[in-house]
């Protein structure tokens, strides 16, 4: 989809358009069967974010690169994959920061005369990420986490001050665990506790010894529609700003969450499965020109840079992965490339080794999805087709490499797209153990500074760290 009027560059007044306004309204940890106009089954209920989708453009296959929060929105402001911007892991896992001199969506925006600001609700995204090169206002919380409302006060407080374009990020972090902060549904006596189950709830997200996966499901939902609530707020400071109907609105995710699909439960970080990298994206342009439509190409958040600047009439930096999507052609990817964090700590979990080499990776196609693993018993690659079982539930039959004819029959065979994908696998791995990441090792709690203290505990409590 092209624009059907070419709109002027930012700087140039002289033309009589009023320059576009950008704004990125991303929900930290969102399923993408969250959103209801996305889904009908959605077990919450998000009448604002659904506006967006009915006035927008909807991509139903898009995938983040990675499952965690740094990388990711990383990928997002580079319209780079992580083995190019070097962002794998978070900062205090061990992984490093963004490097300053590469190009941002920030930089290339305040350049052009916008004025830049974030508003961030996660610890997270604190400074020493990399990303606040290039806002003018940068407002990360001072506590581990900031509820999405006060976030959304912060940008409206902004927002009236500023004359010309803005380009502003409205981070909601407010679906990501602790779940203890949300009432509904209440603790019954019918609410399952104990028994094996419990070990599967991560130590960050227990509410006394609670088990049961619906509880936590629906606890899940109320943050997603808490989450929608706050997204109604940022549009009320838009459009009393008179911004919102000329304004180019992405609204997308830094990753999902797992529920009961994997070993362990309502976390996120530990694989590259379907739950934790498929995530919403959908893109509103101005007046809300070419609403309503769905678009079913393979797309990732890497292809989020490329399409604004495109759409800006601005030169795209050098050194992207991602495409922009606007164009009467095909847009998306015949490939795209996913991995999680790192193997956590946590007893329920079988991959190995604990850490940066503990990573799972995935190559996804419009028809099937690869994966790599390790654990205690080696390397392992599965298969799944996503025609079928998009969910990646159950792994294809057959051999687990093309020269391996010992798998369980009906043996499933290899084609050339199938020994392409385990090869830029192993290429993934490759490049990563090259990095020599490692989880730092903790100070002991005498050693520390008080304020490495006040960040253990800030990044315990979210589930960062290990206790």
């Amino acid at each position: 989809m092209r624009r059907s009027v070419l709109f002027c560059l930012p700087l140039v007044a002289a033309c009589g358009e009023r320059p576009v306004d950008v704004v990125f309204i991303t929900i930290d940890t969102l399923r993408y069967d969250h959103v209801s106009a996305l889904d009908p089954d959605s077990p919450a209920q998000t009448p604002h974010m659904d506006r967006l989708v009915n006035e927008g453009v909807a991509y139903t296959q898009a995938y983040s690169p990675i499952s965690v929060t740094g990388p990711a929105f990383t990928t997002l402001l580079t319209g780079q994959r992580p083995g190019t911007h070097g962002v794998v892991m978070n900062v205090f896992r061990g992984g490093t920061k963004l490097d300053p001199t590469t190009p941002t969506l920030a930089k290339r925006l305040k350049r052009a005369g916008y004025h830049t600001g974030a508003f961030l609700s996660g610890f997270t995204l604190r400074r020493d990420l990399g990303l606040n090169k290039g806002f003018h206002r940068y407002s990360p919380p001072m506590d581990p986490r900031r509820p999405g409302g006060e976030t959304a006060e912060a940008m409206w407080a902004w927002l009236q001050m500023q004359p010309g374009p803005i380009f502003t990020w409205y981070h909601s972090y407010d679906p990501h665990g602790p779940l203890e902060p949300y009432a509904d549904p209440p603790i019954t006596p019918e609410v399952q506790r104990g028994g094996p189950n419990l070990e599967r709830i991560p130590e960050y997200q227990r509410i006394g010894n609670i088990s049961d996966a619906d509880f936590f499901a629906a606890r899940y939902a109320t943050a997603v529609e808490y989450a929608d609530a706050q997204v109604g707020r940022v549009f009320d400071v838009l459009d009393n700003t008179g911004r919102f109907d000329d304004a180019l609105i992405i609204l997308t995710a830094d990753h999902g969450e797992s529920f009961d699909e994997r070993e362990l439960w309502f976390d996120h970080g530990t694989t590259a499965h379907e739950e934790q990298l498929h995530v919403p994206l959908v893109i509103r342009y101005p007046r809300g020109e070419g609403g309503g439509k769905t678009v079913d190409a393979l797309v990732g958040l890497e292809d989020v840079m490329p399409t604004v600047l495109d759409y800006l009439g601005l030169e795209l930096p050098d050194g992207m992965d991602g495409h922009s999507l606007l164009g009467e052609g095909d847009v998306g990817h015949a490939v795209l490339y996913g991995e999680s964090s790192h193997c956590k700590g946590e007893a329920v979990l079988t991959c190995t080794p604990r850490g940066a080499g503990g990573k799972m990776y995935a190559v996804r196609t419009t028809d099937r999805t690869t994966v790599r693993r390790t654990s205690a018993e080696g390397l392992h690659y599965e298969r799944y087709d996503r025609l079928t079982d998009r969910p990646e539930l159950s792994p294809l039959a057959g051999p687990a490499r093309p020269e391996d004819d010992s798998g369980t029959p009906p043996p499933l065979a290899w084609d050339d797209s199938d020994a392409q994908a385990l090869e830029a696998l192993d290429d993934m791995a490759k490049v990563r153990a090259d990095m020599k990441l490692s989880d730092p090792k903790s100070k002991k709690k005498d050693d520390e500074s008080d304020a490495e203290r006040r960040e253990r505990e800030a990044l315990q409590a979210l589930g960062y760290m290990d206790q």
